[in-house]
């Protein structure tokens, strides 16, 4: 049974992150403390924290955005906040100046929680309604429709304060009346033009099946004419899955549209110059014209493919996110495309033994155009402190996908490299640690910890990197510890010392053969045994033994050298399109 602190840790992380509690304390803790001050008939001391929860709707709304979604999903929106507020005044009657002033502040205060319903209501209609939210990048004109109507925090406080402050101090009925009647009237003057706008691309909608931003779309696809489309679906961590393709694709000669299905993902997209739509709802992109694109690309293997899988004028091609030898890099699904790009022989013969019977004219070797920039260098003896890169991956969507050393021996890892105090540390994360399993957060916290205390008592420049390019801190690293994963392959095109996890507790021989990206890395047991090998490679005290093997593992894995750039993946590329020009031209 979890202890209460642990549920209380629980409890806290879906209100959202640390950063938006106070938010939560002021708006509803202040409404909590001004009803016990009334009981205690200090009713001067009810109305003002009455006022400061009401400046706070601010607050949360700006600072504590998952707070407020979550209390207005269950039924705690500003019209409830509201309503407590002014049954918390009508209890501080003493402030009234009569019982005509009280009476006209409980009409106002009903119309104005009215108008708050209103908005509510429309908010409502747009979350779940047949308005689907959009968003876009490189697209010109009004292009974007957001999952709900700003909700203009500082005109909801200032109505609210409005109809609440001459009532509880003390003005006349008529005053009271006044202020509410403009009150209610400010709040109509900002909330019936975002009704019209909802009924106007409503209207549209109706008429033609597009809003008047998804017509803006197809418009710019018409005149853009896009002939390579780039698709992904994903939580915003899957934006690495993107962004390691983004360099190449705005390479390539032809022109490139990208679709992502995700809102979180399309804000975590890096800097691109590519023309992007974010796009959730499968009913919007099944109305929009792609007939000029002549293939598709996937990074990923995500049910969302199959919205344009259907289309039949377009080829399909799974370049993947990465090359490993984890077992989601020959999923069954992968039958479904025209073309499997692989790096080198490697990805093929994945595929080859998972007994799926693909066949071979369904690979296209294309190389690894992302390790262009990796460097051979530093090598060993070229820093007095050498670097050593640990960037475990993560937990995997279950346990059978379960190949990262950071729960296992990641704390021990760290202990021993540091603890031979010759070596400089940088560790990077997987940005899904922990999705599925906390332990391993906790391990992520423990070796954080670690190494920045390390870096106080040595003064070695020891890093925890959660940003920034894997490949730069590559170019950095003298060595590398990972897990069976993709940095595996990538980094091996540098051809520097590495060490791997042995998450299965196989033999060498066995595990090698199992996992060829292993082949020329030194192993690493669940006890951490083999961190004093690489230790004494890195720094130069023992030879380099596995040297003469990754030339050659790199080129299994990646292709040869001449492979392994933008050149050749735009080879690729175009090669492609004329088999789509010259296969699918009947369906155009």
């Amino acid at each position: 049974m979890a202890s209460p602190a642990s549920f209380l840790r629980a409890l806290v992380a879906r209100l959202g992150r640390s950063s938006e509690l106070p938010g939560l304390l002021l708006v509803n803790g202040t409404i909590i403390l001004a009803l016990l001050l009334v009981v205690l008939d200090q009713d001067l001391a009810a109305v003002i924290t009455l006022l400061v929860s009401i400046v706070s709707e601010w607050w949360l709304e700006r600072r504590s955005p998952t707070t407020s979604m979550l209390l207005r999903q269950a039924s705690a929106g500003p019209p409830l906040r509201f309503a407590l507020r002014a049954l918390v005044a009508v209890a501080a009657s003493s402030r009234f100046d009569d019982r005509a002033a009280l009476y006209s502040f409980v009409a106002v205060a009903l119309v104005i929680v009215t108008g708050l319903c209103a908005r509510a209501l429309h908010a409502e209609y747009r979350r779940i309604g047949p308005l689907k939210p959009m968003r876009t990048r490189h697209i010109p004109g009004a292009t974007r429709i957001d999952e709900e109507p700003t909700s203009r925090p500082v005109l909801v406080a200032t109505v609210e304060l409005a109809a609440v402050m001459p009532a509880v101090f003390g003005a006349a009925w008529y005053d009271v009346l006044l202020v509410g009647a403009v009150a209610f009237g400010a709040l109509m003057a900002g909330t019936i033009p975002e009704f019209r706008t909802s009924w106007q691309m409503r209207a549209a909608k109706r008429a033609t099946g597009f809003t008047p931003q998804l017509s803006a779309v197809q418009e710019f696809i018409d005149e853009y004419q896009p002939e390579v489309i780039v698709h992904l679906s994903g939580p915003d961590t899957a934006a690495y899955q993107i962004n390691t393709w983004i360099e190449a694709l705005e390479s390539l000669d032809q022109r490139v549209f990208v679709i992502l299905r995700d809102h979180p993902l399309f804000e975590k997209m890096a800097p691109s110059s590519l023309p992007t739509l974010s796009l959730p709802a499968p009913s919007e992109l099944l109305m929009l014209d792609f007939s000029s694109a002549r293939v598709a690309l996937y990074p990923s293997n995500t049910g969302n493919n199959i919205h344009l899988l259907r289309l039949p004028t377009m080829m399909s091609a799974f370049i993947g996110h990465g090359d490993s030898d984890k077992s989601a890099s020959n999923n069954p699904f992968s039958r479904v495309y025209d073309e499997l790009w692989v790096a080198g022989e490697a990805g093929a013969d994945r595929y080859r033994r998972s007994g799926m019977h693909i066949p071979e004219d369904q690979f296209r070797f294309v190389g690894r155009p992302q390790v262009h920039a990796i460097l051979p260098t530093p090598r060993v003896g070229d820093a007095e402190i050498p670097t050593v890169l640990y960037a475990p991956t993560w937990e995997g969507v279950n346990q059978l996908q379960e190949y990262s050393s950071l729960r296992a021996i990641g704390v021990q890892l760290i202990d021993a490299l540091l603890a031979d105090g010759s070596v400089r540390v940088v560790y990077k994360p997987h940005p899904f640690t922990g999705q599925r399993d906390a332990k391993y957060r906790t391990a992520h916290v423990a070796i954080a910890r670690r190494l920045n205390e390390a870096k106080l008592s040595t003064g070695i420049d020891h890093r925890v990197v959660s940003r920034g390019s894997l490949t730069d801190w590559m170019n950095q690293s003298t060595a590398l510890v990972s897990d069976i994963s993709s940095v595996l392959s990538d980094w091996l095109a540098g051809e520097k010392p590495y060490a791997v996890f042995n998450h299965t507790g196989m033999s060498t021989k066995q595990f090698r053969e199992q996992f060829p990206s292993s082949a020329a890395a030194t192993l690493l047991d669940r006890e951490a045994h083999g961190v004093d090998e690489l230790i004494d490679v890195v720094t130069g005290r023992a030879p380099d033994q596995l040297a003469e093997y990754r030339s050659k593992l790199a080129s299994y894995l990646l292709g040869p050298p001449e492979q392994r750039t933008l050149e050749a993946f735009r080879e690729a590329v175009t090669a492609f399109v004329a088999r789509s020009e010259a296969e699918r031209a009947m369906y155009r």
